[in-house]
């Protein structure tokens, strides 16, 4: 039962991962192509285009905000399965 109970640990644990992951890339990629429609080319913000600079700031924030958010579900499914610290 114990090998079991942390193969579904595991499994759920990549699941979250690549769920993370999925929804970082779309974010990054997607919000690269909406910022540059939105924005003429000659835009800059502090040198850069302004779709660059934008798209980058929302591809940093997304993947910090998945940190805690992972973090958050990760102490939830470690008390789920009883292997928190």
């Amino acid at each position: 039962m114990e090998k079991e109970k942390l193969q579904a640990y595991h499994k759920a644990n990549i699941a979250i991962i690549t769920t993370l992951l999925i929804i970082w890339a779309i974010v990054s990629y997607g919000g690269a192509l909406i910022a540059k429609a939105l924005f003429a080319s000659k835009t800059t913000i502090f040198g850069f285009p302004a779709h660059y600079w934008i798209s980058a700031q929302l591809s940093v924030i997304t993947f910090v905000v998945e940190i805690f958010l992972y973090a958050w579900i990760m102490n939830n499914l470690d008390k789920k399965y009883g292997v928190e610290e």
